[in-house]
């Protein structure tokens, strides 16, 4: 292969990947869904076009988790503990945005969120179809 070959091989796969760095940002952020002892769950939410492709991935997760100070703005940055009725920790995680969704297995929990520096508690059964929705304001 000689210099010119090389060149503008360089030159095609410098342009592919411009492209393709290009098309990735117009589809918007890419949320990962993470796992903790086999229960996946995803959190994000911060920006509408984030929170917007969040929401899209709901039908996949039976508990939604939303996070916001008393004015209304959103709050990230919050760690969450879910334990099931016999009190073993399900889910441990810190929320990345407002917003977290997670896959439970059927059955009552203790939902734990803690921001500024206070924790606060709720209960939710989450049943095999459907979706549970909990809301947390500091």
């Amino acid at each position: 292969m000689n210099k010119h070959n090389i060149a503008a091989g360089l030159l095609v796969l410098a342009a592919g990947l411009w492209g393709g760095a290009a098309m990735a940002q117009e589809a918007g952020p890419v949320l990962d869904v993470r796992e903790f002892e086999g229960v996946r769950y995803i959190t994000g939410g911060v920006g509408e076009e984030e929170r917007n492709q969040l929401l899209a991935s709901a039908q996949d997760f039976n508990l939604k988790l939303v996070f916001a100070e008393k004015s209304g703005d959103y709050l990230a940055d919050v760690n969450i503990a879910i334990a099931d009725s016999t009190g073993r920790k399900v889910l441990e995680a810190r929320a990345d945005g407002p917003l977290m969704l997670a896959k439970l297995p059927p059955g009552n929990y203790r939902v734990t969120a803690m921001a500024n520096g206070r924790e606060q508690t709720r209960r939710a059964s989450v049943a095999r179809t459907g979706q549970r929705s909990l809301t947390f304001y500091w």
